[in-house]
C-alpha cells in the first residue's frame, strides 16, 4: 500500500506580508489550534531574535477553504469573508500572532505586544515597563514613514536617525520561510502534528484531538462544545480536557488510549459507536454532556464546581449517550448511585482516579439500560449508612466539602437583598471562570476570630455577597432557614458571640446533613429495576414456553 502523500510548496513572507494576510482574513488560525499562550517575554525574545538575524523557524500552512467568520488573532479583530484557498496555520501560530501584533498599532495596545526599541540600550524593551524616553514603539519601526514621524516628535532621538533607519531596514528585510500543504489527508496531517508537537510548548490532548478530528465549525471543537453546554445549562464551561474525555469514554471505557486514529477502521471495530462520523461524535458528545449536566442539576449539583468527582460527569455522559430516554425508575436509581459515590467515597475506596472512571464506565453497556444501572449500584454498594463529613475540615476543592455545599444549596439559599432564592443563572455568573465554588462561599465569622477547634464547615454559607454585605442585609424578616440560620444564631453573630453562634450552627448543620445524606443515598432501600422489566421478562418467558 502506498504511503499517503501531500502536495507542498515553499514560500517566504515578510512580516508586513504576514500582517496583510492576517488583516485580510486570508491567514486563519483554526479552532483546533490553541489560544495564544506566549507571555510578554516570549514575544520580546522573538523580536530580539529577528533583529539579531537569528533563525525563527519556518511556518507550516494548510491551503483549504474557509467560511466567513469573525477572527481574533492576538489583540486584532478581523471580519474575514469566505475563501476557497485560505491558509490555515498548522505550525507557527504563536510566532505569527506575535509578529503581526507587535507591528500593528492596534495590537500594540495589548500589554503582551506593547514593545519598543531602546535607542540608548539598542535592544527590544517593554514600552510600559520602562521610564526611558528614547524608546521607539515597534509599530513605528516597521514603517519608515512612521519612524520619521517619531523622530519629528522626539528631536532628542535625531542623533540616532541612522540607527533607526538600519533597524527599520532589518525588520523590513526579514523573510519567514513557509511550507504550504495542499491535498493533505488526515494521515499526513496526523503525522505532521505528531512531529511538530515534539518541540515548543506542546499542544495538550484536547488540542491534538481537535487538530486531527475537528472541523471548521465553531461547534465541532472541544472548546465549542464546552461553551454550548454552558449556554444550555449554566453548569459552567468545562475544560477542553474534560470534553475530550467525555467523547472518548462514550465510545470506549479506556480514556487513556491514544487519540490518534480514533475514527480509523481498527478503532471503530472496538467502539460502542462504530458507525458514527466524526461530526456525529462531536455533536452527540455535546448532547450527552448537556443531558448529564441537567441530570446533575436535578440531583442538586448546580454547577460543575460543586461536583464531588469529575468521573461522575463522564460516567453520566456515557449513560446518556446510550440511553437518552431512560426510564424514570432508572433515573431515580442513578441519582442514588451518584449520591452513594459522593458520600460513601471513603467506604468505596473512590478517589476520582481514572481507575474509578474505567470501572464505572464499564458497567454501562449499550442496549442494557436497567442492567447497566444495576451494575453501577452494585459497584457503589455501601457496607453501612454513610456518615456526614468531618465538619472541622473544609476546603472548596475537597469532595466531602462539596457534598456539604450541595446540601446547603438544597435549602435554596436566598439573597437577603431581594428575598428571592439564588438562581442557577446567578450562581453561574458569580462562578464564571472559576474552578472551585469559593466565589459563592462566605464566612459567618472572620477566619481570624473562629474559635480553636471549631467547625470550619459550620462557618460557611452559600452567598453571592461577602460577609459584610450579607450581615448588613440579614434581619429577622429574612428567610434564615434557607441559610441554615435562625434568629438566635443571627443575634449571636451580630453581638460577636462567635463561639455560641458556631456551636449552634454546628448542631444545625450536623443534624441537617445526617437527614440529607440518608435521604439522598437511600441506604437500605430496595434498588429494584423498573416494574416494566419484570413484565417484559414474563411475557418473553411465556412466548418461549408456547
Amino acid at each position: 500500500m502506498s504511503e499517503p502523500q501531500a502536495v507542498s510548496s515553499s514560500q517566504s513572507y515578510s512580516i508586513a506580508q504576514l500582517r496583510s494576510l492576517v488583516k485580510s482574513g486570508r491567514l486563519r488560525v483554526p479552532q483546533f489550534q490553541r489560544s495564544f499562550r506566549w507571555e510578554k517575554q516570549d514575544v520580546l525574545n522573538l523580536v530580539d531574535s529577528v533583529l539579531r538575524g537569528y533563525p525563527i523557524g519556518s511556518l507550516l500552512l494548510w491551503k483549504r477553504e474557509a467560511e466567513a467568520e469573525h477572527l481574533r488573532i492576538g489583540a486584532l479583530d478581523i471580519e474575514a469573508g469566505s475563501l476557497p484557498d485560505a491558509l490555515w496555520v498548522v505550525d507557527g501560530q504563536q510566532r505569527i500572532t506575535s509578529l503581526v501584533n507587535v507591528m500593528d498599532p492596534e495590537g500594540a495596545h495589548d500589554p503582551r505586544f506593547s514593545l519598543g526599541y531602546s535607542l540608548e540600550e539598542q535592544k527590544v524593551v517593554p514600552v510600559r515597563d520602562s521610564g526611558a524616553s528614547l524608546i521607539v514603539p515597534l509599530p513605528d519601526l516597521f514603517d519608515l514613514g512612521r519612524a520619521l514621524a517619531w523622530l519629528r516628535d522626539n528631536p532628542d532621538g535625531t542623533e540616532y536617525a541612522s540607527h533607526i533607519q538600519d533597524v527599520t531596514g532589518r525588520l523590513a528585510d526579514v523573510s519567514v520561510p513557509a511550507t504550504i500543504m495542499e491535498d493533505a489527508d488526515e494521515a499526513v496531517l496526523r503525522e505532521v502534528f505528531d512531529r511538530i508537537n515534539n518541540r515548543g510548548k506542546k499542544l495538550n490532548a484536547a488540542e491534538i484531538f481537535d487538530a486531527i478530528h475537528g472541523g471548521p465549525s465553531d461547534g465541532l471543537t472541544t472548546a465549542g462544545i464546552a461553551v454550548h453546554v454552558d449556554e444550555r445549562t449554566h453548569f459552567g464551561v468545562l475544560a477542553d480536557k474534560v470534553v475530550v474525555q467525555a467523547l472518548l469514554v462514550r465510545r470506549h471505557t479506556d480514556i487513556t488510549r491514544d487519540v490518534h486514529g480514533e475514527f480509523s477502521p481498527s478503532r471503530r471495530a472496538v467502539s460502542d459507536f462504530p458507525n458514527e462520523s466524526q461530526e456525529e461524535a462531536y455533536l452527540e458528545t455535546e448532547r450527552s454532556l448537556v443531558d448529564a449536566a441537567l441530570f446533575l442539576q436535578q440531583c442538586g449539583i448546580p454547577h460543575m464546581t460543586f461536583l464531588p468527582f469529575r468521573f461522575q460527569l463522564l460516567v453520566l455522559a456515557r449513560f446518556f449517550a446510550f440511553f437518552p430516554h431512560a426510564q424514570d425508575r432508572n433515573l431515580e436509581l442513578l441519582r442514588r448511585w451518584f449520591w452513594r459515590t459522593s458520600v460513601g467515597a471513603d467506604d468505596l475506596g473512590i478517589n476520582g482516579s481514572q481507575t474509578d472512571l474505567r470501572d464505572m464506565a464499564a458497567c454501562l453497556v449499550p442496549g442494557q439500560e436497567s442492567e447497566s444501572v444495576q451494575r453501577l449500584l452494585n459497584a457503589a454498594a455501601l457496607s453501612d449508612l454513610p456518615k456526614a463529613p468531618d465538619l472541622r475540615v473544609f476546603r472548596a476543592t475537597r469532595s466531602d466539602s462539596k457534598v456539604i455545599l450541595a446540601a446547603m444549596w438544597n435549602l435554596e439559599p436566598v439573597d437577603p437583598d431581594s428575598g428571592a432564592s439564588i438562581t442557577v443563572e446567578t450562581l453561574a455568573a458569580q462562578l464564571e471562570g472559576e474552578t472551585t465554588p469559593r466565589g459563592v462561599v462566605s464566612d459567618l465569622v472572620p477566619a481570624s476570630a473562629l474559635p480553636d477547634g471549631a467547625s470550619v464547615a459550620a462557618n460557611k454559607v452559600i452567598s453571592t455577597r461577602d460577609r459584610r454585605d450579607l450581615f448588613s442585609l440579614l434581619d429577622g424578616e429574612s428567610d434564615l432557614a434557607s441559610l441554615l440560620l435562625n434568629e438566635q444564631i443571627l443575634h449571636d453573630l451580630q453581638e460577636n458571640r462567635y463561639n455560641d453562634a458556631i456551636e449552634a450552627r454546628t448542631e444545625l448543620l450536623r443534624s441537617y446533613l445526617d437527614n440529607f445524606i440518608k435521604a439522598r443515598a437511600a441506604y437500605g432501600h430496595e434498588d429494584t429495576p423498573p416494574l416494566g422489566d419484570y413484565i417484559a421478562d414474563e411475557d418473553w418467558q411465556e412466548s418461549e414456553a408456547s
